[in-house]
């Protein structure tokens, strides 16, 4: 998958080019390219996945070839290994509370994933 500038002024690039640098040369934010289709499979007894599965098969296609397969599995699990409880809050209407983590705040999915891809990127070269 290629992320390119919102701005439009700066070549398109992989994951971990875009995660590296955070934002385009342009001070455009990156922008996926496609957002992918999911799969039929995956939302089919969704009920019956756990997080990490269901994770991992979405934000797949959007890391590529940038981190090894088994390798982007890790870092899911130790991301989200506490509870993110769906609520409801009324009738068809639910909240996914993001607050269940290490510092009780929303930025303990997205700022764990994104310091683990970091890592790993610095780890590999």
């Amino acid at each position: 998958m290629k992320y390119y500038s919102l701005n439009g002024n700066s070549p398109a690039v992989d994951f971990r080019e875009a995660a590296l640098r955070g934002q385009a040369p342009d001070k455009g934010l990156y922008f996926p390219q496609s957002i992918p289709a999911l799969d039929p499979a995956l939302l089919s007894g969704i009920e019956k996945k756990s997080l990490q599965e269901i994770a991992y098969s979405v934000i797949s296609p959007y890391v590529g070839d940038c981190i090894a397969p088994t390798r982007l599995r890790e870092i899911v699990e130790e991301t989200l290994n506490f509870p993110l409880p769906l609520v409801p809050v009324k009738e068809d209407i639910f909240s996914l509370e993001l607050f269940h983590g290490p510092t009780l705040a929303f930025k303990d999915v997205g700022a764990r994933f994104m310091s683990r891809c970091l890592s790993e990127f610095v780890s590999t070269g």
